[in-house]
């Protein structure tokens, strides 16, 4: 008598071995397609890379996708399809592969934003910077530019200059004591300050408790699981399954980070728009140019952290580059301080015209971007040529920001901090591409705060380097090379202070 176990279990061994065969050749077949006839396989890659995204998503998870994909671009060249669904560009100094994705043609529109690179809102209403929609990302800009113009910041500059004052204090204080001082820190102590009393009308506190406040902490310490967040909204059935088994944890912090901002943006409301910032202007907008009260919440994350920790890297990684070039520090501290006989002289709008002290910011952007990484856009319905080649429809494309300023074939010298490139002096950089950088990103979505991101920067490093004499303490050298989590991880940047001179003051 024959055993019924026996025959369920054989025929359910034969089932299991019809599936396994069945999903080998589905995926061998898969990758033949993926790399001889997928529209994309005619682009150069790594051939795992085109059959997978998993090593892009290692490199992201693990903070070593900018190194990770320079080295991609310098074996391969400036197009490098790097999953495959997704081709990154080193622009070519032309700027073309800036203009096609970023731009736009008369009457049309730029390339949408790939909506799953950008964290999902907590209110799920979506800001500036991530608007899916063209129309209301329009309707933002033509909002918020108003308070972002020269007129606007000029109204606005006791507010920056007060905290720059406290700044000072405070490293007028640690030469005093002979104490060690994180410049990271304390630039973005004053950044986060300064966006504060312009996005809520009052400031953190940071510089004058001299430390992060919780809610400050908690935005450094998810830069990390931005990747990971990424990674979930990427596959739709896993973002779905994470949404119905989220922990509570997770839930209740990025509830708890929404309302922060919420009940900052309720309390400023409340003081109606007789202040000068940013939302006097928003208060002002009539008829549809109104924002709607989430969408006010929405705007006060993304100003405070857009206009804060890109500002903020950005001053750390250039004192220290200023730090590691001391020929560079001097002509720069000689131009400040032969113009100036007092800080009280130093402005927003005389500061413009510091030659040597723009050139050295620009140099920073280009060799340490606040945003290394590329930002991927989606090819729209008709396709599109990018530097000479059609890409298809829906594919993600992008223009890596590192890759393409540490490009030999755009700057020479390209891994070298040399301010003097962008003087117009030296004959040994009238080759470079300087249309390639483009640290602000491009076309009708660029970082509208650009303007007062220049102006603070300028002002907080001039003030600086007026009173100032900072030394690289021998634990930060080294210091800019480090991971990135889409933004930069920015390990402690120790310094002495060396004196503090009183001028004008």
């Amino acid at each position: 008598m024959s055993d019924p176990y026996l025959h369920v279990s054989s025929d359910f061994g034969g089932v299991t071995t019809a599936v396994a065969v069945v999903l080998v050749i589905y995926l061998v077949s898969s990758a033949v397609y993926s790399l001889t006839l997928h529209p994309l396989s005619r682009f150069p890659g790594p051939p795992l890379a085109g059959i997978t995204r998993f090593p892009f998503w290692i490199a992201c998870l693990t903070g070593k996708q900018v190194s990770w994909m320079h080295n991609l671009h310098k074996r391969y060249g400036p197009i490098v399809r790097y999953s495959p669904n997704d081709v990154s560009f080193v622009d070519d100094g032309a700027a073309s592969a800036w203009k096609a994705i970023h731009g736009h043609e008369k009457g049309g529109w730029e390339f949408p934003k790939a909506k799953e690179w950008f964290i999902t809102p907590s209110n799920g209403v979506y800001g500036i910077n991530s608007a899916p929609s063209h129309e209301d990302h329009r309707r933002f800009r033509r909002l918020f530019a108003p308070a972002f113009s020269d007129r606007a910041l000029k109204a606005q500059e006791p507010l920056f200059q007060r905290h720059v004052d406290i700044l000072l204090s405070r490293l007028k204080t640690a030469s005093q004591t002979n104490t060690k001082v994180d410049m990271v820190q304390l630039f973005q102590f004053t950044t986060f300050d300064i966006m504060a009393d312009l996005t809520f009308g009052e400031p953190l506190g940071l510089l004058e408790n001299n430390k992060y406040s919780p809610w400050v902490q908690a935005v450094f310490d998810s830069i990390k699981a931005i990747p990971i967040a990424q990674f979930i909204q990427h596959y739709p059935l896993l973002n779905t399954i994470f949404n119905l088994v989220e922990p509570k944890v997770v839930r209740d912090m990025k509830y708890n980070h929404f309302r922060h901002s919420a009940d900052r943006v309720d309390k400023r409301l409340a003081r109606g728009s007789d202040e000068p910032d940013i939302w006097s202007m928003v208060l002002a907008a009539k008829g549809d140019q109104k924002l709607t009260l989430e969408e006010m919440y929405c705007h006060a994350d993304v100003f405070m952290l857009a206009g804060s920790e890109t500002t903020g890297t950005t001053l750390s990684g250039l004192t220290y580059f200023l730090l590691t070039h001391p020929d560079i520090l001097a002509r720069l501290t000689k131009e400040i301080r032969s113009k100036y006989k007092s800080e009280t002289e130093i402005t927003m709008e005389s500061l413009a015209s510091l030659r040597y002290l723009n050139a050295c910011i620009q140099e920073s952007l280009r060799v340490f971007p606040a945003v290394p990484v590329g930002v991927p856009r989606v090819v729209p319905s008709s396709g599109k040529a990018i530097m000479g080649k059609y890409v298809p429809s829906g594919t993600r494309v992008s223009v890596h920001h590192y890759s393409t300023y540490h490009s030999e074939e755009n700057f020479v010298d390209a891994e070298k901090f040399l301010p003097e490139r962008w003087m117009g002096e030296d004959k040994k950089f009238e080759g470079d591409k300087r249309e390639a950088a483009q640290p602000f990103a491009y076309g009708p979505r660029d970082c509208i705060g650009r303007n007062m991101a220049m102006h603070e920067m300028r002002l907080v490093l001039a003030r600086v380097l007026m009173r100032v004499d900072l030394e690289l303490c021998e634990e930060s050298e080294g210091w800019s090379d480090q991971r990135a989590f889409i933004l930069w991880e920015k390990k402690p940047l120790m310094c002495k202070v060396k004196k503090v001179v009183d001028r004008g003051l």
